[in-house]
């Protein structure tokens, strides 16, 4: 019995001792995460250290949902998903092109060579972005509108120091194909007044950006009327002028 322990015991330090030996031997390593801003460019990089030159069968990044983004075989790079991939050496580096919400998640850079199969991971997460913000005023009621959102934000509205946005009414948010929202807010009954829209994300706690309007106020009747008249009592008198010249 005591036998047998012994060579268990020594088969458990050999497969140690070669595993350590594999690690040493080469490593593969990635950034663990990154928080880009929406639409940046952002680069992932998988990087092979080794004390022998590896002969790679594959180098290869994949993406959240496992499908293939780039891969290295036999010499000849390929990329996917209109990603841009290079080769660096030892290093794989991927490229995502104008970032957006659908991008998040976790990447596993592969490999697979004579020394050994490797792998290692980057986590990607974006930050807090939106697009554009503006309002639009018509008949005494304004509408707030925030494209590229992310993640879902609320508007709120100010008149001075004044908070209204108990009086707006909130549109349904709309998500793009992208990830990002489409949000809007309509204030009613508010003519010619000076009001704040506001963009706010309850996941920081804080405005991700604001815009002010005021609606033109339209001249009364009245004063429209008089310069109609001011305008045909002024051709009236420029023909009478001409005609009296002629004769």
């Amino acid at each position: 019995m005591e036998t047998i322990q012994k060579c268990a015991f020594l088969l458990w330090v050999l497969m140690f001792a070669l595993a350590r030996s594999e690690n040493e031997i080469m490593t593969l390593r990635s950034t663990e995460s990154v928080s880009p801003q929406c639409h940046e460019h952002t680069s992932l990089s998988c990087n092979i250290t080794s004390q022998d030159e590896p002969t790679i069968f594959l180098f290869a990044w994949f993406a959240p949902n496992k499908t293939a983004l780039c891969e290295l075989k036999e010499g000849h790079l390929s990329t996917h998903n209109g990603v841009n991939c290079v080769v660096k050496g030892q290093q794989l580096v991927l490229t995502i092109r104008h970032t957006k919400p659908i991008h998040q998640g976790q990447y596993v850079c592969k490999l697979r060579s004579n020394l050994g199969v490797k792998s290692a991971f980057t986590h990607l997460k974006l930050q807090e972005c939106h697009h554009s913000l503006h309002v639009h005023s018509r008949d005494g009621n304004s509408t707030c509108r925030a494209r590229g959102v992310y993640p879902e934000a609320h508007i709120h509205w100010f008149q001075g120091s004044k908070n209204l946005t108990d009086s707006s009414v909130a549109h349904p948010s709309v998500r793009d194909e992208d990830g990002t929202y489409e949000i809007a807010s309509t204030l009613l009954h508010r003519p010619h007044s000076t009001l704040n829209c506001s963009l706010w994300s309850p996941s920081s706690g804080r405005y991700l950006s604001s815009t002010r309007t005021r609606e033109e106020m339209t001249p009364p009747e009245g004063v429209r009327g008089s310069s109609s008249t001011y305008g045909g009592t002024r051709t009236t008198v420029a023909l009478f002028a001409a005609a009296l010249i002629l004769l």
